[in-house]
């Protein structure tokens, strides 16, 4: 078999192939990081490198069913043979394998999908995962199971895969422990293999003032004799879909069609259009031919490479999802590009000749350096089920690059435990069948509750329709929706999960399947002039008028986002009163809230029944002995301990606790108690209960200052606060020192005022937990003579001259800083 064809013998990757796949073998810890430049070709490359030095299966892990295909396809036709054999994919309702097939490309859920039901992963050798610079939420969870996966086998090995990124944390991450020879372990980190690539020449420049079309237009309209070198294709790098046909419809209207064939590349086109874009010959027009403009999301940035592009011109902006764990909706942000995003769409203007990139912005902009890892910024109920099938509940039980945010976990594990996919300790047989629909949980519990409701047609049609990742290509919904209505069938078959949907519906709609799906999108019309919303979270969000009028009392809104203050309703289902009714009736809880009313004075004691933050009913009740403490804790939580009488000794206790929290070493922010007093001060408004109630006995008016110094004192362990942080401490020359806590540039520091004399015999500067203190030194008459953290240089440097003016001002008093001043 020809593993290395002419064509991979060409690629600067192609001297490296058999080192670095001898570097995996030696690796201690079966990891390697491998980081390749653009145009190195390690994709296609390590693929062959691996089938000629590996026996058994490799596994290749690709973000993008565009990627997949096209890798799938090129290592095929290197071996000269069609997709299915050597080489096939594996991607959500589409694989392409065979008895025959060694090397597999996959989709990433399709990889957590295999570990899942073989954490040994029994026949495969090595598991590649490329891009892993994107750090999507799979490429982390994939190697969080794979750090396990490898306690079960000793001849499983993983290549990381990336473009220029940072790899000393990811090595040390990959590395394992070595035994020395005094017993302890000493970490080793994966070894790191790094290869250059074949990238011409790009000139940047940098155009604030266009508009992207008018960019475009720039380098159609310009003469051939102008265009030298850079005649071959324009990239276009936009946000996202809404951009692409907005700047395609402007070129379009324009008259850009008389000039160039105009090109969408994004993952919603099918894949035949998308094909088009890829497969044109590697040689780059003539001046005469009409040229092609390729309007693209950042799939272009490394998943894909369009061939012969030699100008690329760059909106400056990507998009992303976040979610907002507050509201339970994600947002849709977009934002300016980070430094290496830029860089990579710079490069794409020079794979086969010198290129062109047009920035539309200002030279002197600052880009971030990079952008923050999916993981710490996105929805993770996918995340937290797949964790609970796998047997880990809490984020803490797997070893994470970066671990997912505690506040995100749980938002996440609420949402499963309304679904149904959790109890209290563990996945329930609609979650495991969540899982097999290979869809987001919320769409799986909408297909799922067909299975219940005797109608799987339309759960199936509306879980396709709300999924995002096939919804805008109709074509791929249609097959989807096929596809989870086989998923239906089969889980119906192995789950028994009847009991986990409790609802009661007196006929089964479209507004009954998405409840099952988005409890927590239920709303209630809070105002019928401008459509305004109120979601069970709290949040608030608008029915666009043109949308539906009159507005219906209740809807179902399974896409909205959250917004800075006020979110947008994008879809809905209305949902009739009597089954809103009787659906928020068996939800409903009923709580009692004392508060103080507007001024701040009188309380009111009220009897809630509501289903999250939406009020179903109210009544007032008569007040009882102990409610003033219920509402002042209330309050607190509501608008933090601001609201309290915080007098200037519990202020200057809250400045040295945060100074002793700011200070901590290392080993001693690991310990628990260091770790507790910082969750304890960082949630004083949330916890109050547990520590301002004990104190509140008896006060029925007003809180003294006293009783709120003696519960935060009490809360925050004040005792070892003071052991470290004192307000007073002895000088070396036996006199005491007041010492103040200050908030400055972020930081707090320890300042304190006195009389010259009054340090005279000190030479080093006083500190606080290895910290000096800032040092504001006074005459006899306490006019201020110099401020210094530095004592010694002080006396060195700065005494000499003050200490001359001095003795001119004060004759009698003693001036030789080394003796101490009675």
């Amino acid at each position: 078999m020809n593993f290395y064809p002419e064509e991979i013998k060409s690629l600067p990757i192609y001297s490296h192939l058999d080192e670095l796949c001898g570097v995996l073998k030696k690796s201690q810890s079966h990891f390697m990081v491998l980081t390749a430049q653009t145009g190195a070709g390690k994709s296609t490359a390590v693929s062959l490198a691996l089938l000629k030095n590996f026996g058994g299966g490799i596994l290749m892990l690709e973000p993008r069913r565009l990627a997949v295909l096209n890798i799938a396809n090129r290592v095929s036709s290197l071996l000269g043979e069609e997709a299915g054999k050597t080489c096939g994919y594996v991607m959500r309702m589409e694989k392409c394998i065979s008895d025959a097939t060694r090397f597999t490309v996959l989709t990433e859920a399709v990889l957590t999908r295999r570990l899942q039901k073989d954490p040994a992963l029994e026949g495969i050798s090595v598991v590649v995962i490329d891009e892993f610079h994107e750090r999507s939420v799979h490429a982390d969870l994939a190697l969080a199971f794979l750090k396990e996966a490898m306690m079960l086998r000793d001849d499983l090995y993983v290549v990381v895969m990336s473009a220029t990124i940072e790899t000393k944390r990811l090595s040390e991450y990959l590395g394992t422990d070595s035994a020395t020879g005094n017993g302890m372990g000493t970490l080793v980190p994966c070894p790191v293999f790094s290869v250059e690539g074949r990238t011409f020449p790009v000139q940047i420049e940098y155009d604030e003032k266009s508009s992207v079309s008018q960019a475009v237009f720039n380098e159609l309209y310009k003469k051939p004799d102008d265009l030298g070198v850079n005649r071959g294709a324009i990239l276009v790098f936009l946000p996202g879909l809404r951009e692409i046909r907005q700047v395609k419809e402007e070129l379009e209207l324009g008259g850009a069609l008389d000039y160039a064939d105009i090109f969408v590349l994004h993952s919603s086109v099918p894949f035949a259009e998308q094909k088009k874009v890829l497969s044109v010959p590697k040689s780059v027009p003539k001046s005469s031919d009409r040229r092609r403009v390729i309007l693209s999301s950042a799939i272009a940035e490394t998943s894909v490479t369009v061939p012969d592009v030699t100008v690329v011109i760059d909106s400056g902006y990507m998009r992303f999802s976040s979610f907002n764990r507050t509201a339970g909706m994600p947002a849709l942000v977009t934002q300016r590009e980070s430094l290496f995003n830029a860089a990579q769409r710079t490069g794409r203007a020079g794979r086969v000749q010198e290129g062109r990139c047009v920035r539309l912005w200002n030279k002197d902009d600052v880009l971030a350096l990079s952008n923050p890892p999916e993981i710490l910024r996105t929805d993770l109920t996918s995340l937290v089920l797949e964790c609970a099938e796998w047997g880990a509940l809490l984020p803490e039980s797997l070893s994470w690059l970066d671990e997912p945010p505690i506040n995100s976990w749980q938002t996440a594990k609420s949402l499963l435990k309304d679904l149904n996919c959790l109890d209290e300790n563990s996945i329930t047989p609609l979650g495991k069948a969540a899982l097999l629909m290979g869809c987001h949980p919320r769409l799986a519990c909408v297909a799922l509750s067909g299975a219940i409701f005797g109608n799987i047609d339309l759960s199936t049609e509306l879980a396709s329709k709300y999924d995002k990742s096939v919804n805008s290509n109709p074509e791929l919904a249609k097959k989807s929706a096929l596809e989870l209505k086989k998923r239906v069938q089969k889980c119906r078959e192995i789950y028994n999960f009847s009991s986990c949907f409790p609802q009661k519906f007196s006929g089964f709609s479209t507004s009954c399947a998405l409840l099952c799906g988005f409890p927590d999108r239920i709303a209630l019309l809070e105002d019928d002039a401008t459509g305004l919303y109120h979601f069970p979270s709290g949040r608030m969000a608008l029915l666009p008028k043109e949308t539906h009028r009159p507005y219906p009392k209740f809807i179902i809104a399974p896409e909205a986002d959250a917004g800075e203050k006020t979110g947008r309703i994008y879809s809905f289902e209305a949902l009739p009163e009597k089954i809103a009714e009787e659906y928020l009736a068996a939800k409903a809880k009923v709580y009692t809230l004392v508060e103080f009313e507007k001024g701040g004075q009188r309380l009111r004691k009220r009897e809630y029944t509501s289903y999250g933050k939406i009020v179903l009913k109210e009544r007032d009740l008569n007040l009882e002995p102990g409610d003033y403490t219920e509402a002042v804790i209330n309050q607190v939580k509501k608008e933090g301990i601001e609201w309290l009488p915080v007098g200037k000794a519990a202020k200057n206790l809250l400045l040295r606790v945060q100074f002793y929290l700011e200070n901590l070493k290392d080993s001693d922010k690991s310990a628990s108690d260091g770790d507790s007093l910082h969750q304890k001060f960082n949630s004083l408004a949330e916890n109050a209960d547990e520590w301002l109630r004990p104190f509140l006995g008896g006060v029925e008016k007003s809180v003294p200052e006293q009783k709120v110094y003696d519960a935060l004192y009490w809360y925050l362990d004040g005792d070892k606060v003071n052991a470290s942080v004192p307000q007073e401490i002895r000088l070396a020359n036996g006199r005491r020192l007041k010492i103040q806590y200050e908030a400055q540039n972020g930081k707090i520091i320890p300042l304190a005022e006195i009389i010259i004399q009054q340090i005279f015999g000190c030479f080093e500067t006083p500190r606080v937990m290895g910290l000096p203190v800032l040092l504001k030194l006074l005459s006899p008459a306490r006019r201020p003579l110099q401020i210094t953290s530095d004592l010694a240089n002080f006396w060195k440097e700065t005494w000499p001259q003050i200490c001359s003016e001095m003795k001119g001002r004060y004759p009698k008093h003693n001036w030789d800083y080394r003796v101490a001043s009675d």
